[in-house]
Order: C-alpha cells, then sequence, then structure tokens
C-alpha cells in the first residue's frame, strides 16, 4: 500500500456499530478482498508479520467505513465551504490529469474520507549505522520497499524503537496523502486537503501517477517517475491557467528552486560521509568523524539559508540527523533528471514516454539502473 512518502498501514479507531456495513455494496467487495488478502498473508507469514498485516488491514477498513461520494459532500449543507472547494479543485486537477498528462481515467478520489487527524499515517526508514543503505521491507503485494509504515504513532516508534537496538539508525515522519495503487477505490482524505491549494494539486497528480507505474520492489524508479510526472503535470495546470496561473507558477518555481538547493545541501554531506564510511577507520573513531559531518551540514545549511526564498527547512535541519534521514532523502529524486530527459526525447508526449517508462521497467534492475544513471548524467552535462 503506496503513500505520498511511502508504504503505510494503520488505525486510529472506529465505532464496531458501523463495521457491519462494510460488508455489503462496493464498500463490501472491497473489504471481502482485502480480508482474502489478510489470510493469505496469515498463511505465509510469521506471528510478527500477521499482527502488522492485521493492522494494515484495520486501517484500511476504517478508511473505507469513513467514505463519502463526493458529489454527496458537494451537496451537504453542513460541510464546510473551505473543504468543497479543496474537493471541486481535486475533481479538477483529476480530470486535467486525464485530458491533458495521459493519465488513467479510472482513477481514485471520488470520495472523501475525513479520518478527524491530521496525519494518515507514521512511517519508518533506517540504514545501516556506517553505509548509507536503507534497510528493506518486504511484502506481500508490492515486494520490497525501503520503509514501513503504520496507522498508529506508538507502532511506527515501537518498530522504530527495535530497529535503533539492533544497531540501526532510524526515522519516523508522518504520512499526509496515501493510495493503495488501484487495489481499493481510494477517498480524498483530510489529511492532504489541509495545505495550499499547490500541495494538492501537486499530491492528487502525484498518485494518479502511481496507480499508472508503480514498479514492485524499485522505490527510486516508482517515486522518482511519479515526481517528474507531478512537477510536469503542475507546471501544465497553471500554465493552463493563463495571467491568472503566472503568480502560482512563479511561486512553484521558486518552491523548486529552494528545493533544488536544499538538496545540494543535502547531498554535499552525503558524499562526506560516503567517504567517511568507505576510508575503513575504526567504528569508535568513524563515530566521532560521522557526528561532525553532520553537524558541518547543519552549518552549512545555515550559511545558505538567506538564499532560500519561499521555503523553509529548519524543521528538517532542527533534530538530530542521521543515514536514515539521507537514504529517505533519496527515494523522491534519484532518477528525476533521467525521466526528464527521456520525456524529452519521446518529443514531450506522455503517451510515448509511458511506453519507453514500462520498456524501463522490464529491464534487469542493473540494466534498468546504468541506462538510468547514463540519462542523467547526460541531462545534467547538457544542462
Amino acid at each position: 500500500m503506496q503513500s505520498r512518502q511511502g508504504s503505510v498501514l494503520s488505525y486510529d479507531g472506529k465505532d464496531s456499530d458501523s463495521a457491519p456495513s462494510l460488508l455489503h455494496g462496493r464498500a463490501g467487495a472491497a473489504m471481502r478482498a482485502l480480508l482474502g488478502l489478510l489470510a493469505l498473508a496469515a498463511l505465509f507469514s510469521g506471528c510478527s508479520d500477521v499482527a502488522y498485516y492485521w493492522q494494515a488491514g484495520v486501517g484500511q477498513w476504517e478508511i473505507l467505513s469513513r467514505r463519502r461520494a463526493i458529489s454527496d459532500v458537494l451537496e451537504d449543507p453542513q460541510v464546510d465551504e473551505q473543504v468543497k472547494g479543496k474537493l471541486r479543485l481535486v475533481l479538477k486537477v483529476q480530470k486535467f490529469g486525464q485530458e491533458r498528462l495521459a493519465l488513467p481515467s479510472d482513477s481514485q478520489y471520488r470520495y472523501y474520507s475525513d479520518l478527524g487527524r491530521k496525519f494518515v499515517s507514521w512511517l519508518t526508514v533506517a540504514s545501516d549505522a556506517y553505509q548509507i543503505r536503507e534497510y528493506q521491507h518486504c511484502f506481500l503485494i508490492v515486494g520490497c520497499l525501503g520503509y514501513k509504515g503504520f496507522f498508529e504513532k506508538e507502532d511506527a516508534d515501537a518498530f522504530a524503537a527495535d530497529l535503533a537496538a539492533q544497531g540501526y539508525d532510524v526515522m519516523v515522519r508522518p504520512v499526509k496523502a496515501y493510495s493503495t495503487l488501484g487495489w481499493f477505490d481510494d477517498p480524498v482524505l483530510n489529511t492532504f486537503i489541509r495545505g495550499s491549494d499547490l500541495q494538492l494539486i501537486a499530491t492528487i497528480l502525484h498518485e494518479q501517477a502511481h496507480t499508472l507505474m508503480f514498479l514492485k520492489g524499485d522505490t527510486a524508479f516508482s517515486e522518482s517517475f511519479s515526481t517528474f510526472v507531478e512537477e510536469e503535470g503542475v507546471r501544465r495546470y497553471l500554465l493552463r491557467s493563463g495571467e491568472s496561473g503566472a503568480p502560482r507558477l512563479a511561486r512553484y518555481l521558486a518552491v523548486n528552486e529552494d528545493r533544488r538547493r536544499f538538496r545540494e545541501i543535502v547531498l554535499g554531506g552525503r558524499e562526506r560521509l560516503e567517504g567517511l564510511y568507505a576510508s575503513g577507520k575504526p567504528k569508535a573513531e568513524m563515530t566521532v568523524e560521522k557526528r561532525k559531518l553532520f553537524a558541518l551540514l547543519k552549518t552549512n545549511y545555515q550559511k545558505a539559508k538567506k538564499s532560500f526564498k519561499i521555503v523553509s527547512f529548519d524543521g528538517w535541519f532542527n533534530r538530530e540527523l542521521n543515514n536514515a534521514h539521507l537514504v529517505g532523502f533519496q527515494h523522491y529524486r534519484s532518477w528525476i533528471n533521467a525521466f526528464r530527459a527521456l520525456f524529452e526525447g519521446e518529443g514531450q508526449d506522455f503517451n510515448r514516454f509511458y511506453g519507453a517508462v514500462r520498456k524501463l521497467a522490464e529491464l534487469p534492475k542493473e540494466e534498468r539502473e546504468a541506462r538510468l544513471k547514463a540519462m542523467e548524467e547526460n541531462s545534467i552535462a547538457n544542462s
């Protein structure tokens, strides 16, 4: 199950007298499929895995049980007008994605669920303490991923603590947007309509792209692809609005420039750390140097802070950083320049681009990454 920031599974509580309604109609079909998947998980998993899949099912049950058709929500006088405005924007952006970006016409987001909380779930990422290498978690449906999520923060924290006790670097972060990649008719959640319109437009296009392409076992490929489609889609959506969209486009481009600067700072820190880990120094010495390099990373951000126009990354830096923050950071942008080069090479034709992406996805991972790396390096050299 895929989220805007990773694969997640959770539960926040639901009155038991509402459960039977899920066993009938459209929601009933979804729940019967969910229960079947949970039964399959029980056959092939250990006890801890069964518990994990169970909490995933209960969390998904909650999301489905709270669904209301967007058309009904828009007609409900009790619903806040700001929420209605966000839902109208969702429908508009989704239609744009179908008509102008060749994204799936049977996409999700025909329903709305208010979960009554700020985040849908919490995501965990782990890395080796002396090598920037993600700890892989393997699932029945989507294969192995570089993250694992929970619907309860306490569960995510407990899992992270277990990994930390084993010597891994870990992090836990909240997730606002969530998708099951077409397994269920996913609703719009209150958790991802709380931000700006630009954030919402980007989220919808990103999740639509996931329904078109999600490569099992290759997080960087899947997320970089969806991030490229998101960014190109947002740009085209705002350009379509003409003069009224120009200020928003300028802001969007400025935000992306801030993100680019942020990425350069972090990647510089990552390179220094990778050099340390490859040095062969004793672990005790590396531990001291590692602490100094993360402190230097924060110092470099403070020096560059005035150059950021819109986005502040203080929240990212104002915490105890470790290798897990660096591996998670890479998931969304590892191959974005490569996908941009591929898109240009296909004449900016989305259908041809998607066909080329599918061909890449069919290659063995080693060969696929070699081609992506060549395109990435060529794109950077030409720019």
